[in-house]
């Protein structure tokens, strides 16, 4: 007789049974959904016994060992496990338990990985915006060995990451690009990555988190907050002319491309601030915030 599926499991139902030390363990383990790092929420198909007490939670460094802990959860069909430690391969399995204490004779199947990854801190904390290419370094745990850039995302899709090292498992190294980025190589905030041309809008200004993911990890990604990560705006941008102030000549060709939009007379790449292919008022306002300034 075959049962529901969980997690893309098929489960396997065991009805009649008049002990569970008679039966092997019809339970296939699923991952729900991410839990906080350090802890693991699991999820799997009751045994039908009738002299069922509960099941047993077993988290060991190979299958079936238990070194690392052993957890009566009671008669549940999930538990949510707290304080796993970081950065090394878990194997997590479940046997049922009857009201004698016996145990089921052998583990259906196991889930195994580390903890799901997560961010302490960002080296640089402060992104600007414009640059083609930062390295940076994320700290944290459970980074493992077969992340790819891929796998960081940060909640503003204008910081790119193009290439992604593993230094351990504590900590990756990422290089970044940051937007605006404009339409041709040689403009100020191209991005190449990929060996696409494109121009797309700027990163926005203020505190970002990066989205971790790690294969090989249990329970899939956790939104971590890097510290005191955030973007901001690059001044020199402004310096038009790059004579080193932000001034009424630099004013002035702002004003001469007022009012344009990209491929009309009158555009200017340069003067496009905020890299909506319009030069208005929000270029004029990016502008204004760094009158005066001088590098």
């Amino acid at each position: 007789m075959r049962g529901p599926t969980i997690g893309g499991w098929q489960q396997r139902a065991w009805p009649g049974r008049a002990s569970i030390t008679a039966a092997l363990l019809g339970v296939a383990l699923a991952l729900p959904g991410a839990a906080r790092a350090g802890s693991l929420a699991l999820a799997w198909d009751p045994v039908a016994a009738s002299d069922l007490d509960g099941y047993r939670v077993f988290i060991g460094s190979s299958p079936g060992s238990g070194d690392q802990a052993i957890v009566d959860v009671g008669n549940v069909t999930g538990a949510t496990l707290t304080g796993l430690p970081d950065c090394a391969v878990l194997y997590l399995g479940v046997k049922a338990v009857d009201r004698a204490g016996n145990e089921s004779p052998s583990f259906a199947s196991f889930v195994s990985g580390m903890t799901q990854p997560r961010v302490t801190n960002a080296t640089p904390s402060h992104l600007r915006q414009g640059a083609e290419s930062i390295t940076m370094r994320l700290t944290g745990a459970s980074f493992t060995p077969g992340m790819t850039r891929s796998d960081v995302v940060f909640d503003d899709d204008e910081v790119r990451v193009l290439d992604l090292q593993v230094l351990s498992c504590n900590q990756i190294e990422l290089e970044v690009s940051v937007g605006p980025f404009l339409a041709n190589p040689g403009d100020p905030g191209y991005n190449g990555a990929g060996g696409q041309v494109e121009q797309v809008a700027p990163a926005a200004v203020g505190l970002t988190v990066a989205e971790v993911s790690a294969p090989d990890g249990l329970g899939g990604a956790v939104l971590g907050s890097a510290s005191l990560l955030s973007v901001d705006q690059e001044p020199t941008l402004t310096d038009v002319d790059g004579s080193g102030t932000v001034d009424g000549y630099d004013l002035a060709r702002l004003g001469r491309a007022f009012g344009s939009d990209q491929g009309l007379t009158g555009w200017d790449a340069n003067v496009d601030f905020n890299g909506d292919e319009s030069i208005d008022g929000l270029d004029l306002t990016v502008f204004a915030n760094w009158f005066g300034q001088v590098f």
